[in-house]
């Protein structure tokens, strides 16, 4: 059998696609799906049959064990419930580690509402009401754990399922709780397509729906919801699937875990060498933007510059703009709000102390908002889609900080993405959340010279129901 800790580990870790041997069975691993360093993996392979199927080892140490039970023990939980799962292949337990092998589900996709919002709503109604009428939940409940098959929902990850001490319904905190948690992981704008969904669990549980009974989930909805937010940012910031993350006394670096490995960046030098021949976007004292290529993608590289000893020193304690710029990508990410995808943020340091920084993110083929509407109009999805950034980013209390058209970049697929994010900041204090989202509609406002357009945005924004 192969040792599966050595795989695990990230040192000794053999390159994809390699062989896998469990008991008697030979697996070909072709994929990584889920990674969490030192203590699982999960992978696609493929079995000595040519068939597809999902892998996943669980390195010997204390709490990866306890994963590896409790998703035993899920398994066990939602067998006699009609709810589709995948099917456990082959489960192993050797003195080196762990593995499960479960049937891999065909043309599947993580749960998502597109223009069929109404059946997938039903089903995922239905879903939520047989587990927790059975007295079942999924504590780490979240999209990724939800496959789209054909018309069916299919729930994996079962490590995280739960039971009733009784086995008999949840009761309504715990259903609720549950319920506030799937919804927190769907973005802002698609919280108004959720209540709906609301309505028919609370009449599937024969409960009574009032508008006070709405207002208090909308309530444990949003601290749920910040309570999601926080963790994800901790997760941009410390090594996990999603994310590398390394800290020495030469640089700090978090990058997206795929998009690092094949970079095959290893010191700043790398970095900086990739200027040199690159597509100058921006040349200033502060910073320097470049277009260039880079793990076989098109890439954006902002350089915060050190000025003088005197803003070395200012900027040495400080986190750099770049890592601001990574933490407010992520964040927009999160909360649906379009923008470039951040790729990683790069910290030159000398100790504790930072010196110049990177940050790195796509590179979409657009124009500035600036340029488009001294040509012409904005189309009526232009201003819906302007209109929903402010809206967004004023239900988030978080301020851009520097909201010049510029900022905004309109793809050629009609798409517009916010940029620039070094100077965001989120607020705790409404009054001062308000401030700032007046400043950032009166700086949009100060770009447009053409009193028309000026005339058009006001309106536009004064649908926000923000007066300037």
């Amino acid at each position: 059998m192969s040792d599966i800790n050595a795989i695990i580990s990230t040192d000794s870790r053999p390159q994809l696609p390699f062989e896998l041997q469990l008991e008697q069975n030979s697996y070909q691993c072709v994929q990584i799906l889920r990674d969490l360093p030192e203590r699982r993996l999960v992978m696609k392979a493929i079995d000595s049959f040519g068939k597809n199927v999902v892998i996943k080892l669980f390195a010997n140490q204390a709490k990866a064990q306890k994963d590896f039970e409790r998703e035993l023990q899920g398994i066990d939980v939602v067998k006699p419930v009609t709810v589709k799962t995948p099917k456990l292949l082959l489960s192993v337990s050797e003195p080196h580690g762990s593995a499960l092998v479960y049937d891999f589900i065909e043309n599947s996709q993580t749960f998502h509402l597109d223009s069929a919002v109404t059946e997938r709503l039903a089903l995922l109604s239905e879903l939520m009401l047989t587990l927790h009428l059975s007295g079942i939940y999924q504590d780490d409940i979240h999209l990724d754990n939800l496959l789209l098959s054909g018309d069916e929902i299919v729930l994996i990850d079962l490590g995280s399922v739960k039971q009733s001490s009784d086995g008999k319904a949840l009761d309504k905190d715990t259903s609720l709780t549950n319920l506030a948690r799937l919804f927190a992981q769907f973005s802002l704008q698609q919280r108004s397509h959720l209540m709906p969904l609301l309505k028919a669990y609370y009449e599937g549980r024969d409960w009574h729906y009032s508008a006070d009974e709405q207002q208090q989930f909308a309530l444990l909805l949003e601290k749920t919801w910040q309570q999601r937010k926080t963790q994800f940012l901790k997760k941009c910031f410390r090594p996990c699937t999603m994310t590398y993350y390394q800290k020495n006394i030469h640089w700090q670096v978090a990058a997206k875990r795929d998009f690092w490995q094949q970079s095959q960046l290893q010191s700043v030098r790398d970095i900086e060498a990739l200027f040199a021949g690159a597509q100058v976007l921006k040349a200033g004292n502060t910073a320097t933007v470049v277009r260039t290529k880079l793990a076989g993608r098109e890439v954006v590289i902002k350089r915060y510059n050190i000025k003088n000893l005197g803003h070395a020193l200012s900027r040495c304690w400080r986190p750099s703009r770049a890592a601001a710029s990574w933490c407010n990508a992520n964040l927009l990410i999160f909360s649906g709000i379009p923008t470039t995808e951040p790729l990683a943020f790069i910290e030159k340091r000398i100790g504790p102390l930072r010196q110049t920084a990177y940050f790195i993110s796509e590179y979409h083929e657009a124009e500035e908002l600036l340029d488009v509407y001294q040509q012409r109009m904005p189309t009526e999805s232009e201003v819906s889609q302007i209109q929903t950034i402010f809206s967004d980013l004023k239900t988030m209390q978080v301020g851009h900080g520097d909201m010049k058209a510029q900022n905004l970049l309109l793809d050629k697929q009609g798409k517009i993405r916010l940029i620039d994010l070094d100077a965001m900041r989120e607020y705790s204090n409404k009054k001062q959340a308000i401030m700032a989202h007046l400043q950032d509609k009166k700086r949009f406002l100060k770009n447009w010279k053409n009193p028309e357009l000026e005339a058009f945005f006001r309106v536009m924004l004064q649908g926000q129901n923000t007066r300037l």
